[in-house]
């Protein structure tokens, strides 16, 4: 007997992409768009994802298909489904959307998310002339605070900011190490984000404005960061990223890190446009 696959109000679907993923999902129910799950002849639960919108490629494919014998079958229904809807991107987790049934349906690979880590890089912050690198908790205009999260926001992997992200101390960050970019006339450029747990720092990759990346300013932000941890008593660093360029990730790998995890990123239909 053939698979049943059931459109869902995301408020329903949310329990069950939760389920697949083994994660708590109920803070992302006003993102969501749409939703399906997938179940077997017996009524097993197969499979459920729901859309979450991007800002600048199309929606963010949240949960998959669990692993068995069906998953490849059950990610291709839930995929067509969505895939209806306009471009998608998803991440290619072997567990939950194998690259192979994405490939069937002709998505193609257009980026990555990937994890560095490593002893915490030295060497002094050099920004480009004209900017100023300073700690996130000097920033207190909101529109400012937001104008530099946004700094991301035409990046795949990356979500829509808001005001409620950029409150100080949102989502724990550590404002005193995280760093922004001001260009003289006060116009943020770019952020990097900081968490410290005891010896070891965590980071977001730079987020930087389009018009400034393939310069000095992201490794800047990234050792700004770093050499402000290293007072605090930081020793190692894991830094992650969504979106970021081949030649980035090497500027990351020239500092000593190493790539300790790498999912690709797919686009249906035509990729997006590449990133600068």
């Amino acid at each position: 007997m053939p698979l049943r696959l059931d459109a869902l109000p995301t408020d329903a679907a949310l329990p069950l992409v939760g389920q697949v993923l083994g994660a708590d999902l109920s803070a992302l129910g006003p993102q969501l768009s749409g939703a399906w799950a997938v179940w077997s002849p017996g009524g097993a639960l197969l499979g459920a994802l729901a859309l979450r919108p991007s800002p600048a490629h199309g929606q963010e494919v949240l949960g998959g298909a669990v692993a068995g014998v069906e998953q490849h079958e059950a990610a291709r229904l839930l995929l067509g489904a969505a895939q209806a809807t306009g471009p998608l991107y998803a991440y290619a987790d072997e567990a939950l959307l194998p690259a192979s049934a994405l490939q069937a349906l002709g998505w193609r690979e257009v980026s990555a998310y990937a994890q560095l880590s490593g002893p915490l890089p030295g060497g002094l912050p050099c920004a480009p002339d004209g900017v100023t690198l300073l700690p996130l908790a000097d920033l207190s205009s909101p529109s400012q605070r937001l104008a530099a999260q946004r700094t991301y926001a035409d990046r795949i992997g990356h979500t829509f900011a808001t005001e409620a992200d950029v409150q100080p101390g949102a989502g724990g960050v550590n404002e005193d190490l995280s760093r922004v970019a001001l260009a003289s006339s006060s116009q943020p450029l770019g952020i990097c984000r900081a968490w410290l747990d005891g010896h070891e720092l965590a980071v977001g990759s730079p987020g930087v404005h389009p018009d400034w990346r393939g310069g000095p300013l992201r490794r800047a932000l990234l050792l700004a960061v770093c050499q402000a941890a290293r007072a605090a008593g930081a020793t190692t660093v894991t830094v992650d990223t969504w979106g970021d360029t081949p030649e980035e990730r090497a500027d990351d790998l020239a500092l000593g890190l190493s790539v300790i995890a790498f999912t690709p990123l797919y686009a249906s239909g035509q990729p997006p446009s590449a990133t600068p």
